[in-house]
């Protein structure tokens, strides 16, 4: 079993029954997937295979394409590939968070946190400089034309609080409110 599955298992599970008085395991929040989106708005053949690829590497999972929503046309129309998409669970979404924690979040220039959450039970940021991750890096020729890394964490949690929470004893960096305020 992966380290911070351990430690969601070992640490926070009890820390959270202690806390919040709760009965049982289930009813605790938890981290459910991860989905990683790359692409853009232009289908250009060696930009949609960089970002599978890229994802591929991040992953170690086959993504599938994103296509182009149709504007004002008929939707049997041809659609075109402009990115990729994957959703990661289980030891994966473990294995991708401890990547994201330890290797890239300390190594991204001017990195202060994360922005408290927004909704009851999911939580968006985007990565905008893909080579952030380590792999990726030896790889440039073949990814610099790829954009910004999309990332939504979606948790079963009830109110925004217990996403900081969560968050927060998962080592999610997220920023207190009163930073925030500041930085505006």
């Amino acid at each position: 079993m992966h380290s911070l599955k351990n430690h969601y298992h070992d640490v926070i599970q009890k820390d959270l029954i202690l806390s919040e008085n709760t009965s049982t395991v289930a009813m605790l929040p938890a981290l459910k997937k991860i989905d990683l989106a790359l692409g853009g708005s232009h289908s250009d053949e060696n930009f949609v295979i960089a970002s599978l690829g890229s994802l591929n590497i991040l992953t170690g999972q086959k993504p599938y394409l994103t296509q182009q929503k149709p504007v004002g046309q008929k939707s049997s129309c041809h659609k075109e590939a402009v990115g990729g998409k994957l959703t990661l669970r289980g030891s994966s979404m473990f294995n991708f968070l401890h990547k994201l924690l330890f290797g890239v979040f300390p190594h991204m220039r001017q990195f202060e946190g994360l922005r408290a959450p927004l909704h009851k039970d999911l939580y968006c940021f985007v990565i905008k400089d893909i080579f952030s991750f380590q792999e990726l890096v030896p790889l440039f020729i073949y990814f610099e034309s790829v954009g910004s890394l999309q990332c939504q964490f979606y948790f079963t949690t009830k109110s925004e609080s217990e996403v900081v929470v969560l968050g927060n004893s998962l080592q999610l960096c997220f920023l207190p409110v009163e930073k925030q305020e500041k930085r505006k």
